[in-house]
């Protein structure tokens, strides 16, 4: 269980139940995270907000979800795994990719621009900050805008990581 209530719809703020219907159309049912999140209605429509946004990034997706998985699988956190482990299939990550973000060595299963975002993944996550040799590789490669969605990404994955472990969300 987790350490706060999760608000149901028929008790969230009037303002925030459209968001429990989109969610609910887009994955079934309206996950643990934005019912707690849903505590301060505020907070909720901002982090709903900040995802549609990033929704729009240059940066693709299955880019953005190879980040998102590495920095939830350096915190550990389970919630964010699971779902965001489903979301890198959709966006393109295969089962081999998955279970070979956490070596330390590039393999075949990446390209150079994939090692390094997951080294970058690493580096903000475990010093929130990045080298400055990776940060010129990753600027050959990703416009200012994409290295811009990039940081968010990672930043964001260790947001929900931190906020879905410290209240112990419960995965449905």
């Amino acid at each position: 269980m987790g350490l706060v209530s999760y608000i149901e719809k028929d008790q969230a703020a009037e303002s925030v139940r459209p968001i429990y219907d989109n969610v609910a159309q887009k994955l079934g049912s309206m996950l643990n995270m934005f019912k707690a999140l849903a505590h301060n209605p505020d907070l909720l429509q901002g982090f709903m907000a900040l995802n549609g946004a990033m929704s729009k990034s240059k940066l693709s997706p299955k880019l953005r979800e190879l980040a998102y998985l590495r920095a939830s699988q350096i915190n550990g956190c389970d919630y964010c795994q699971h779902y965001h482990t489903r979301s890198g299939q959709k966006a393109g990550l295969s089962e081999s990719q998955i279970q070979a973000m956490g070596r330390p060595e590039p393999g075949s299963e990446f390209d150079e621009l994939e090692w390094d975002i997951l080294r970058f993944a690493d580096q903000v996550t475990r010093r929130a900050r990045a080298d400055d040799e990776l940060i010129a590789r990753l600027k050959q490669r990703l416009s200012d805008r994409e290295l811009v969605e990039l940081t968010a990404t990672v930043a964001l994955a260790n947001f929900t990581n931190r906020f879905n472990d410290t209240l112990r969300i419960d995965l449905p």
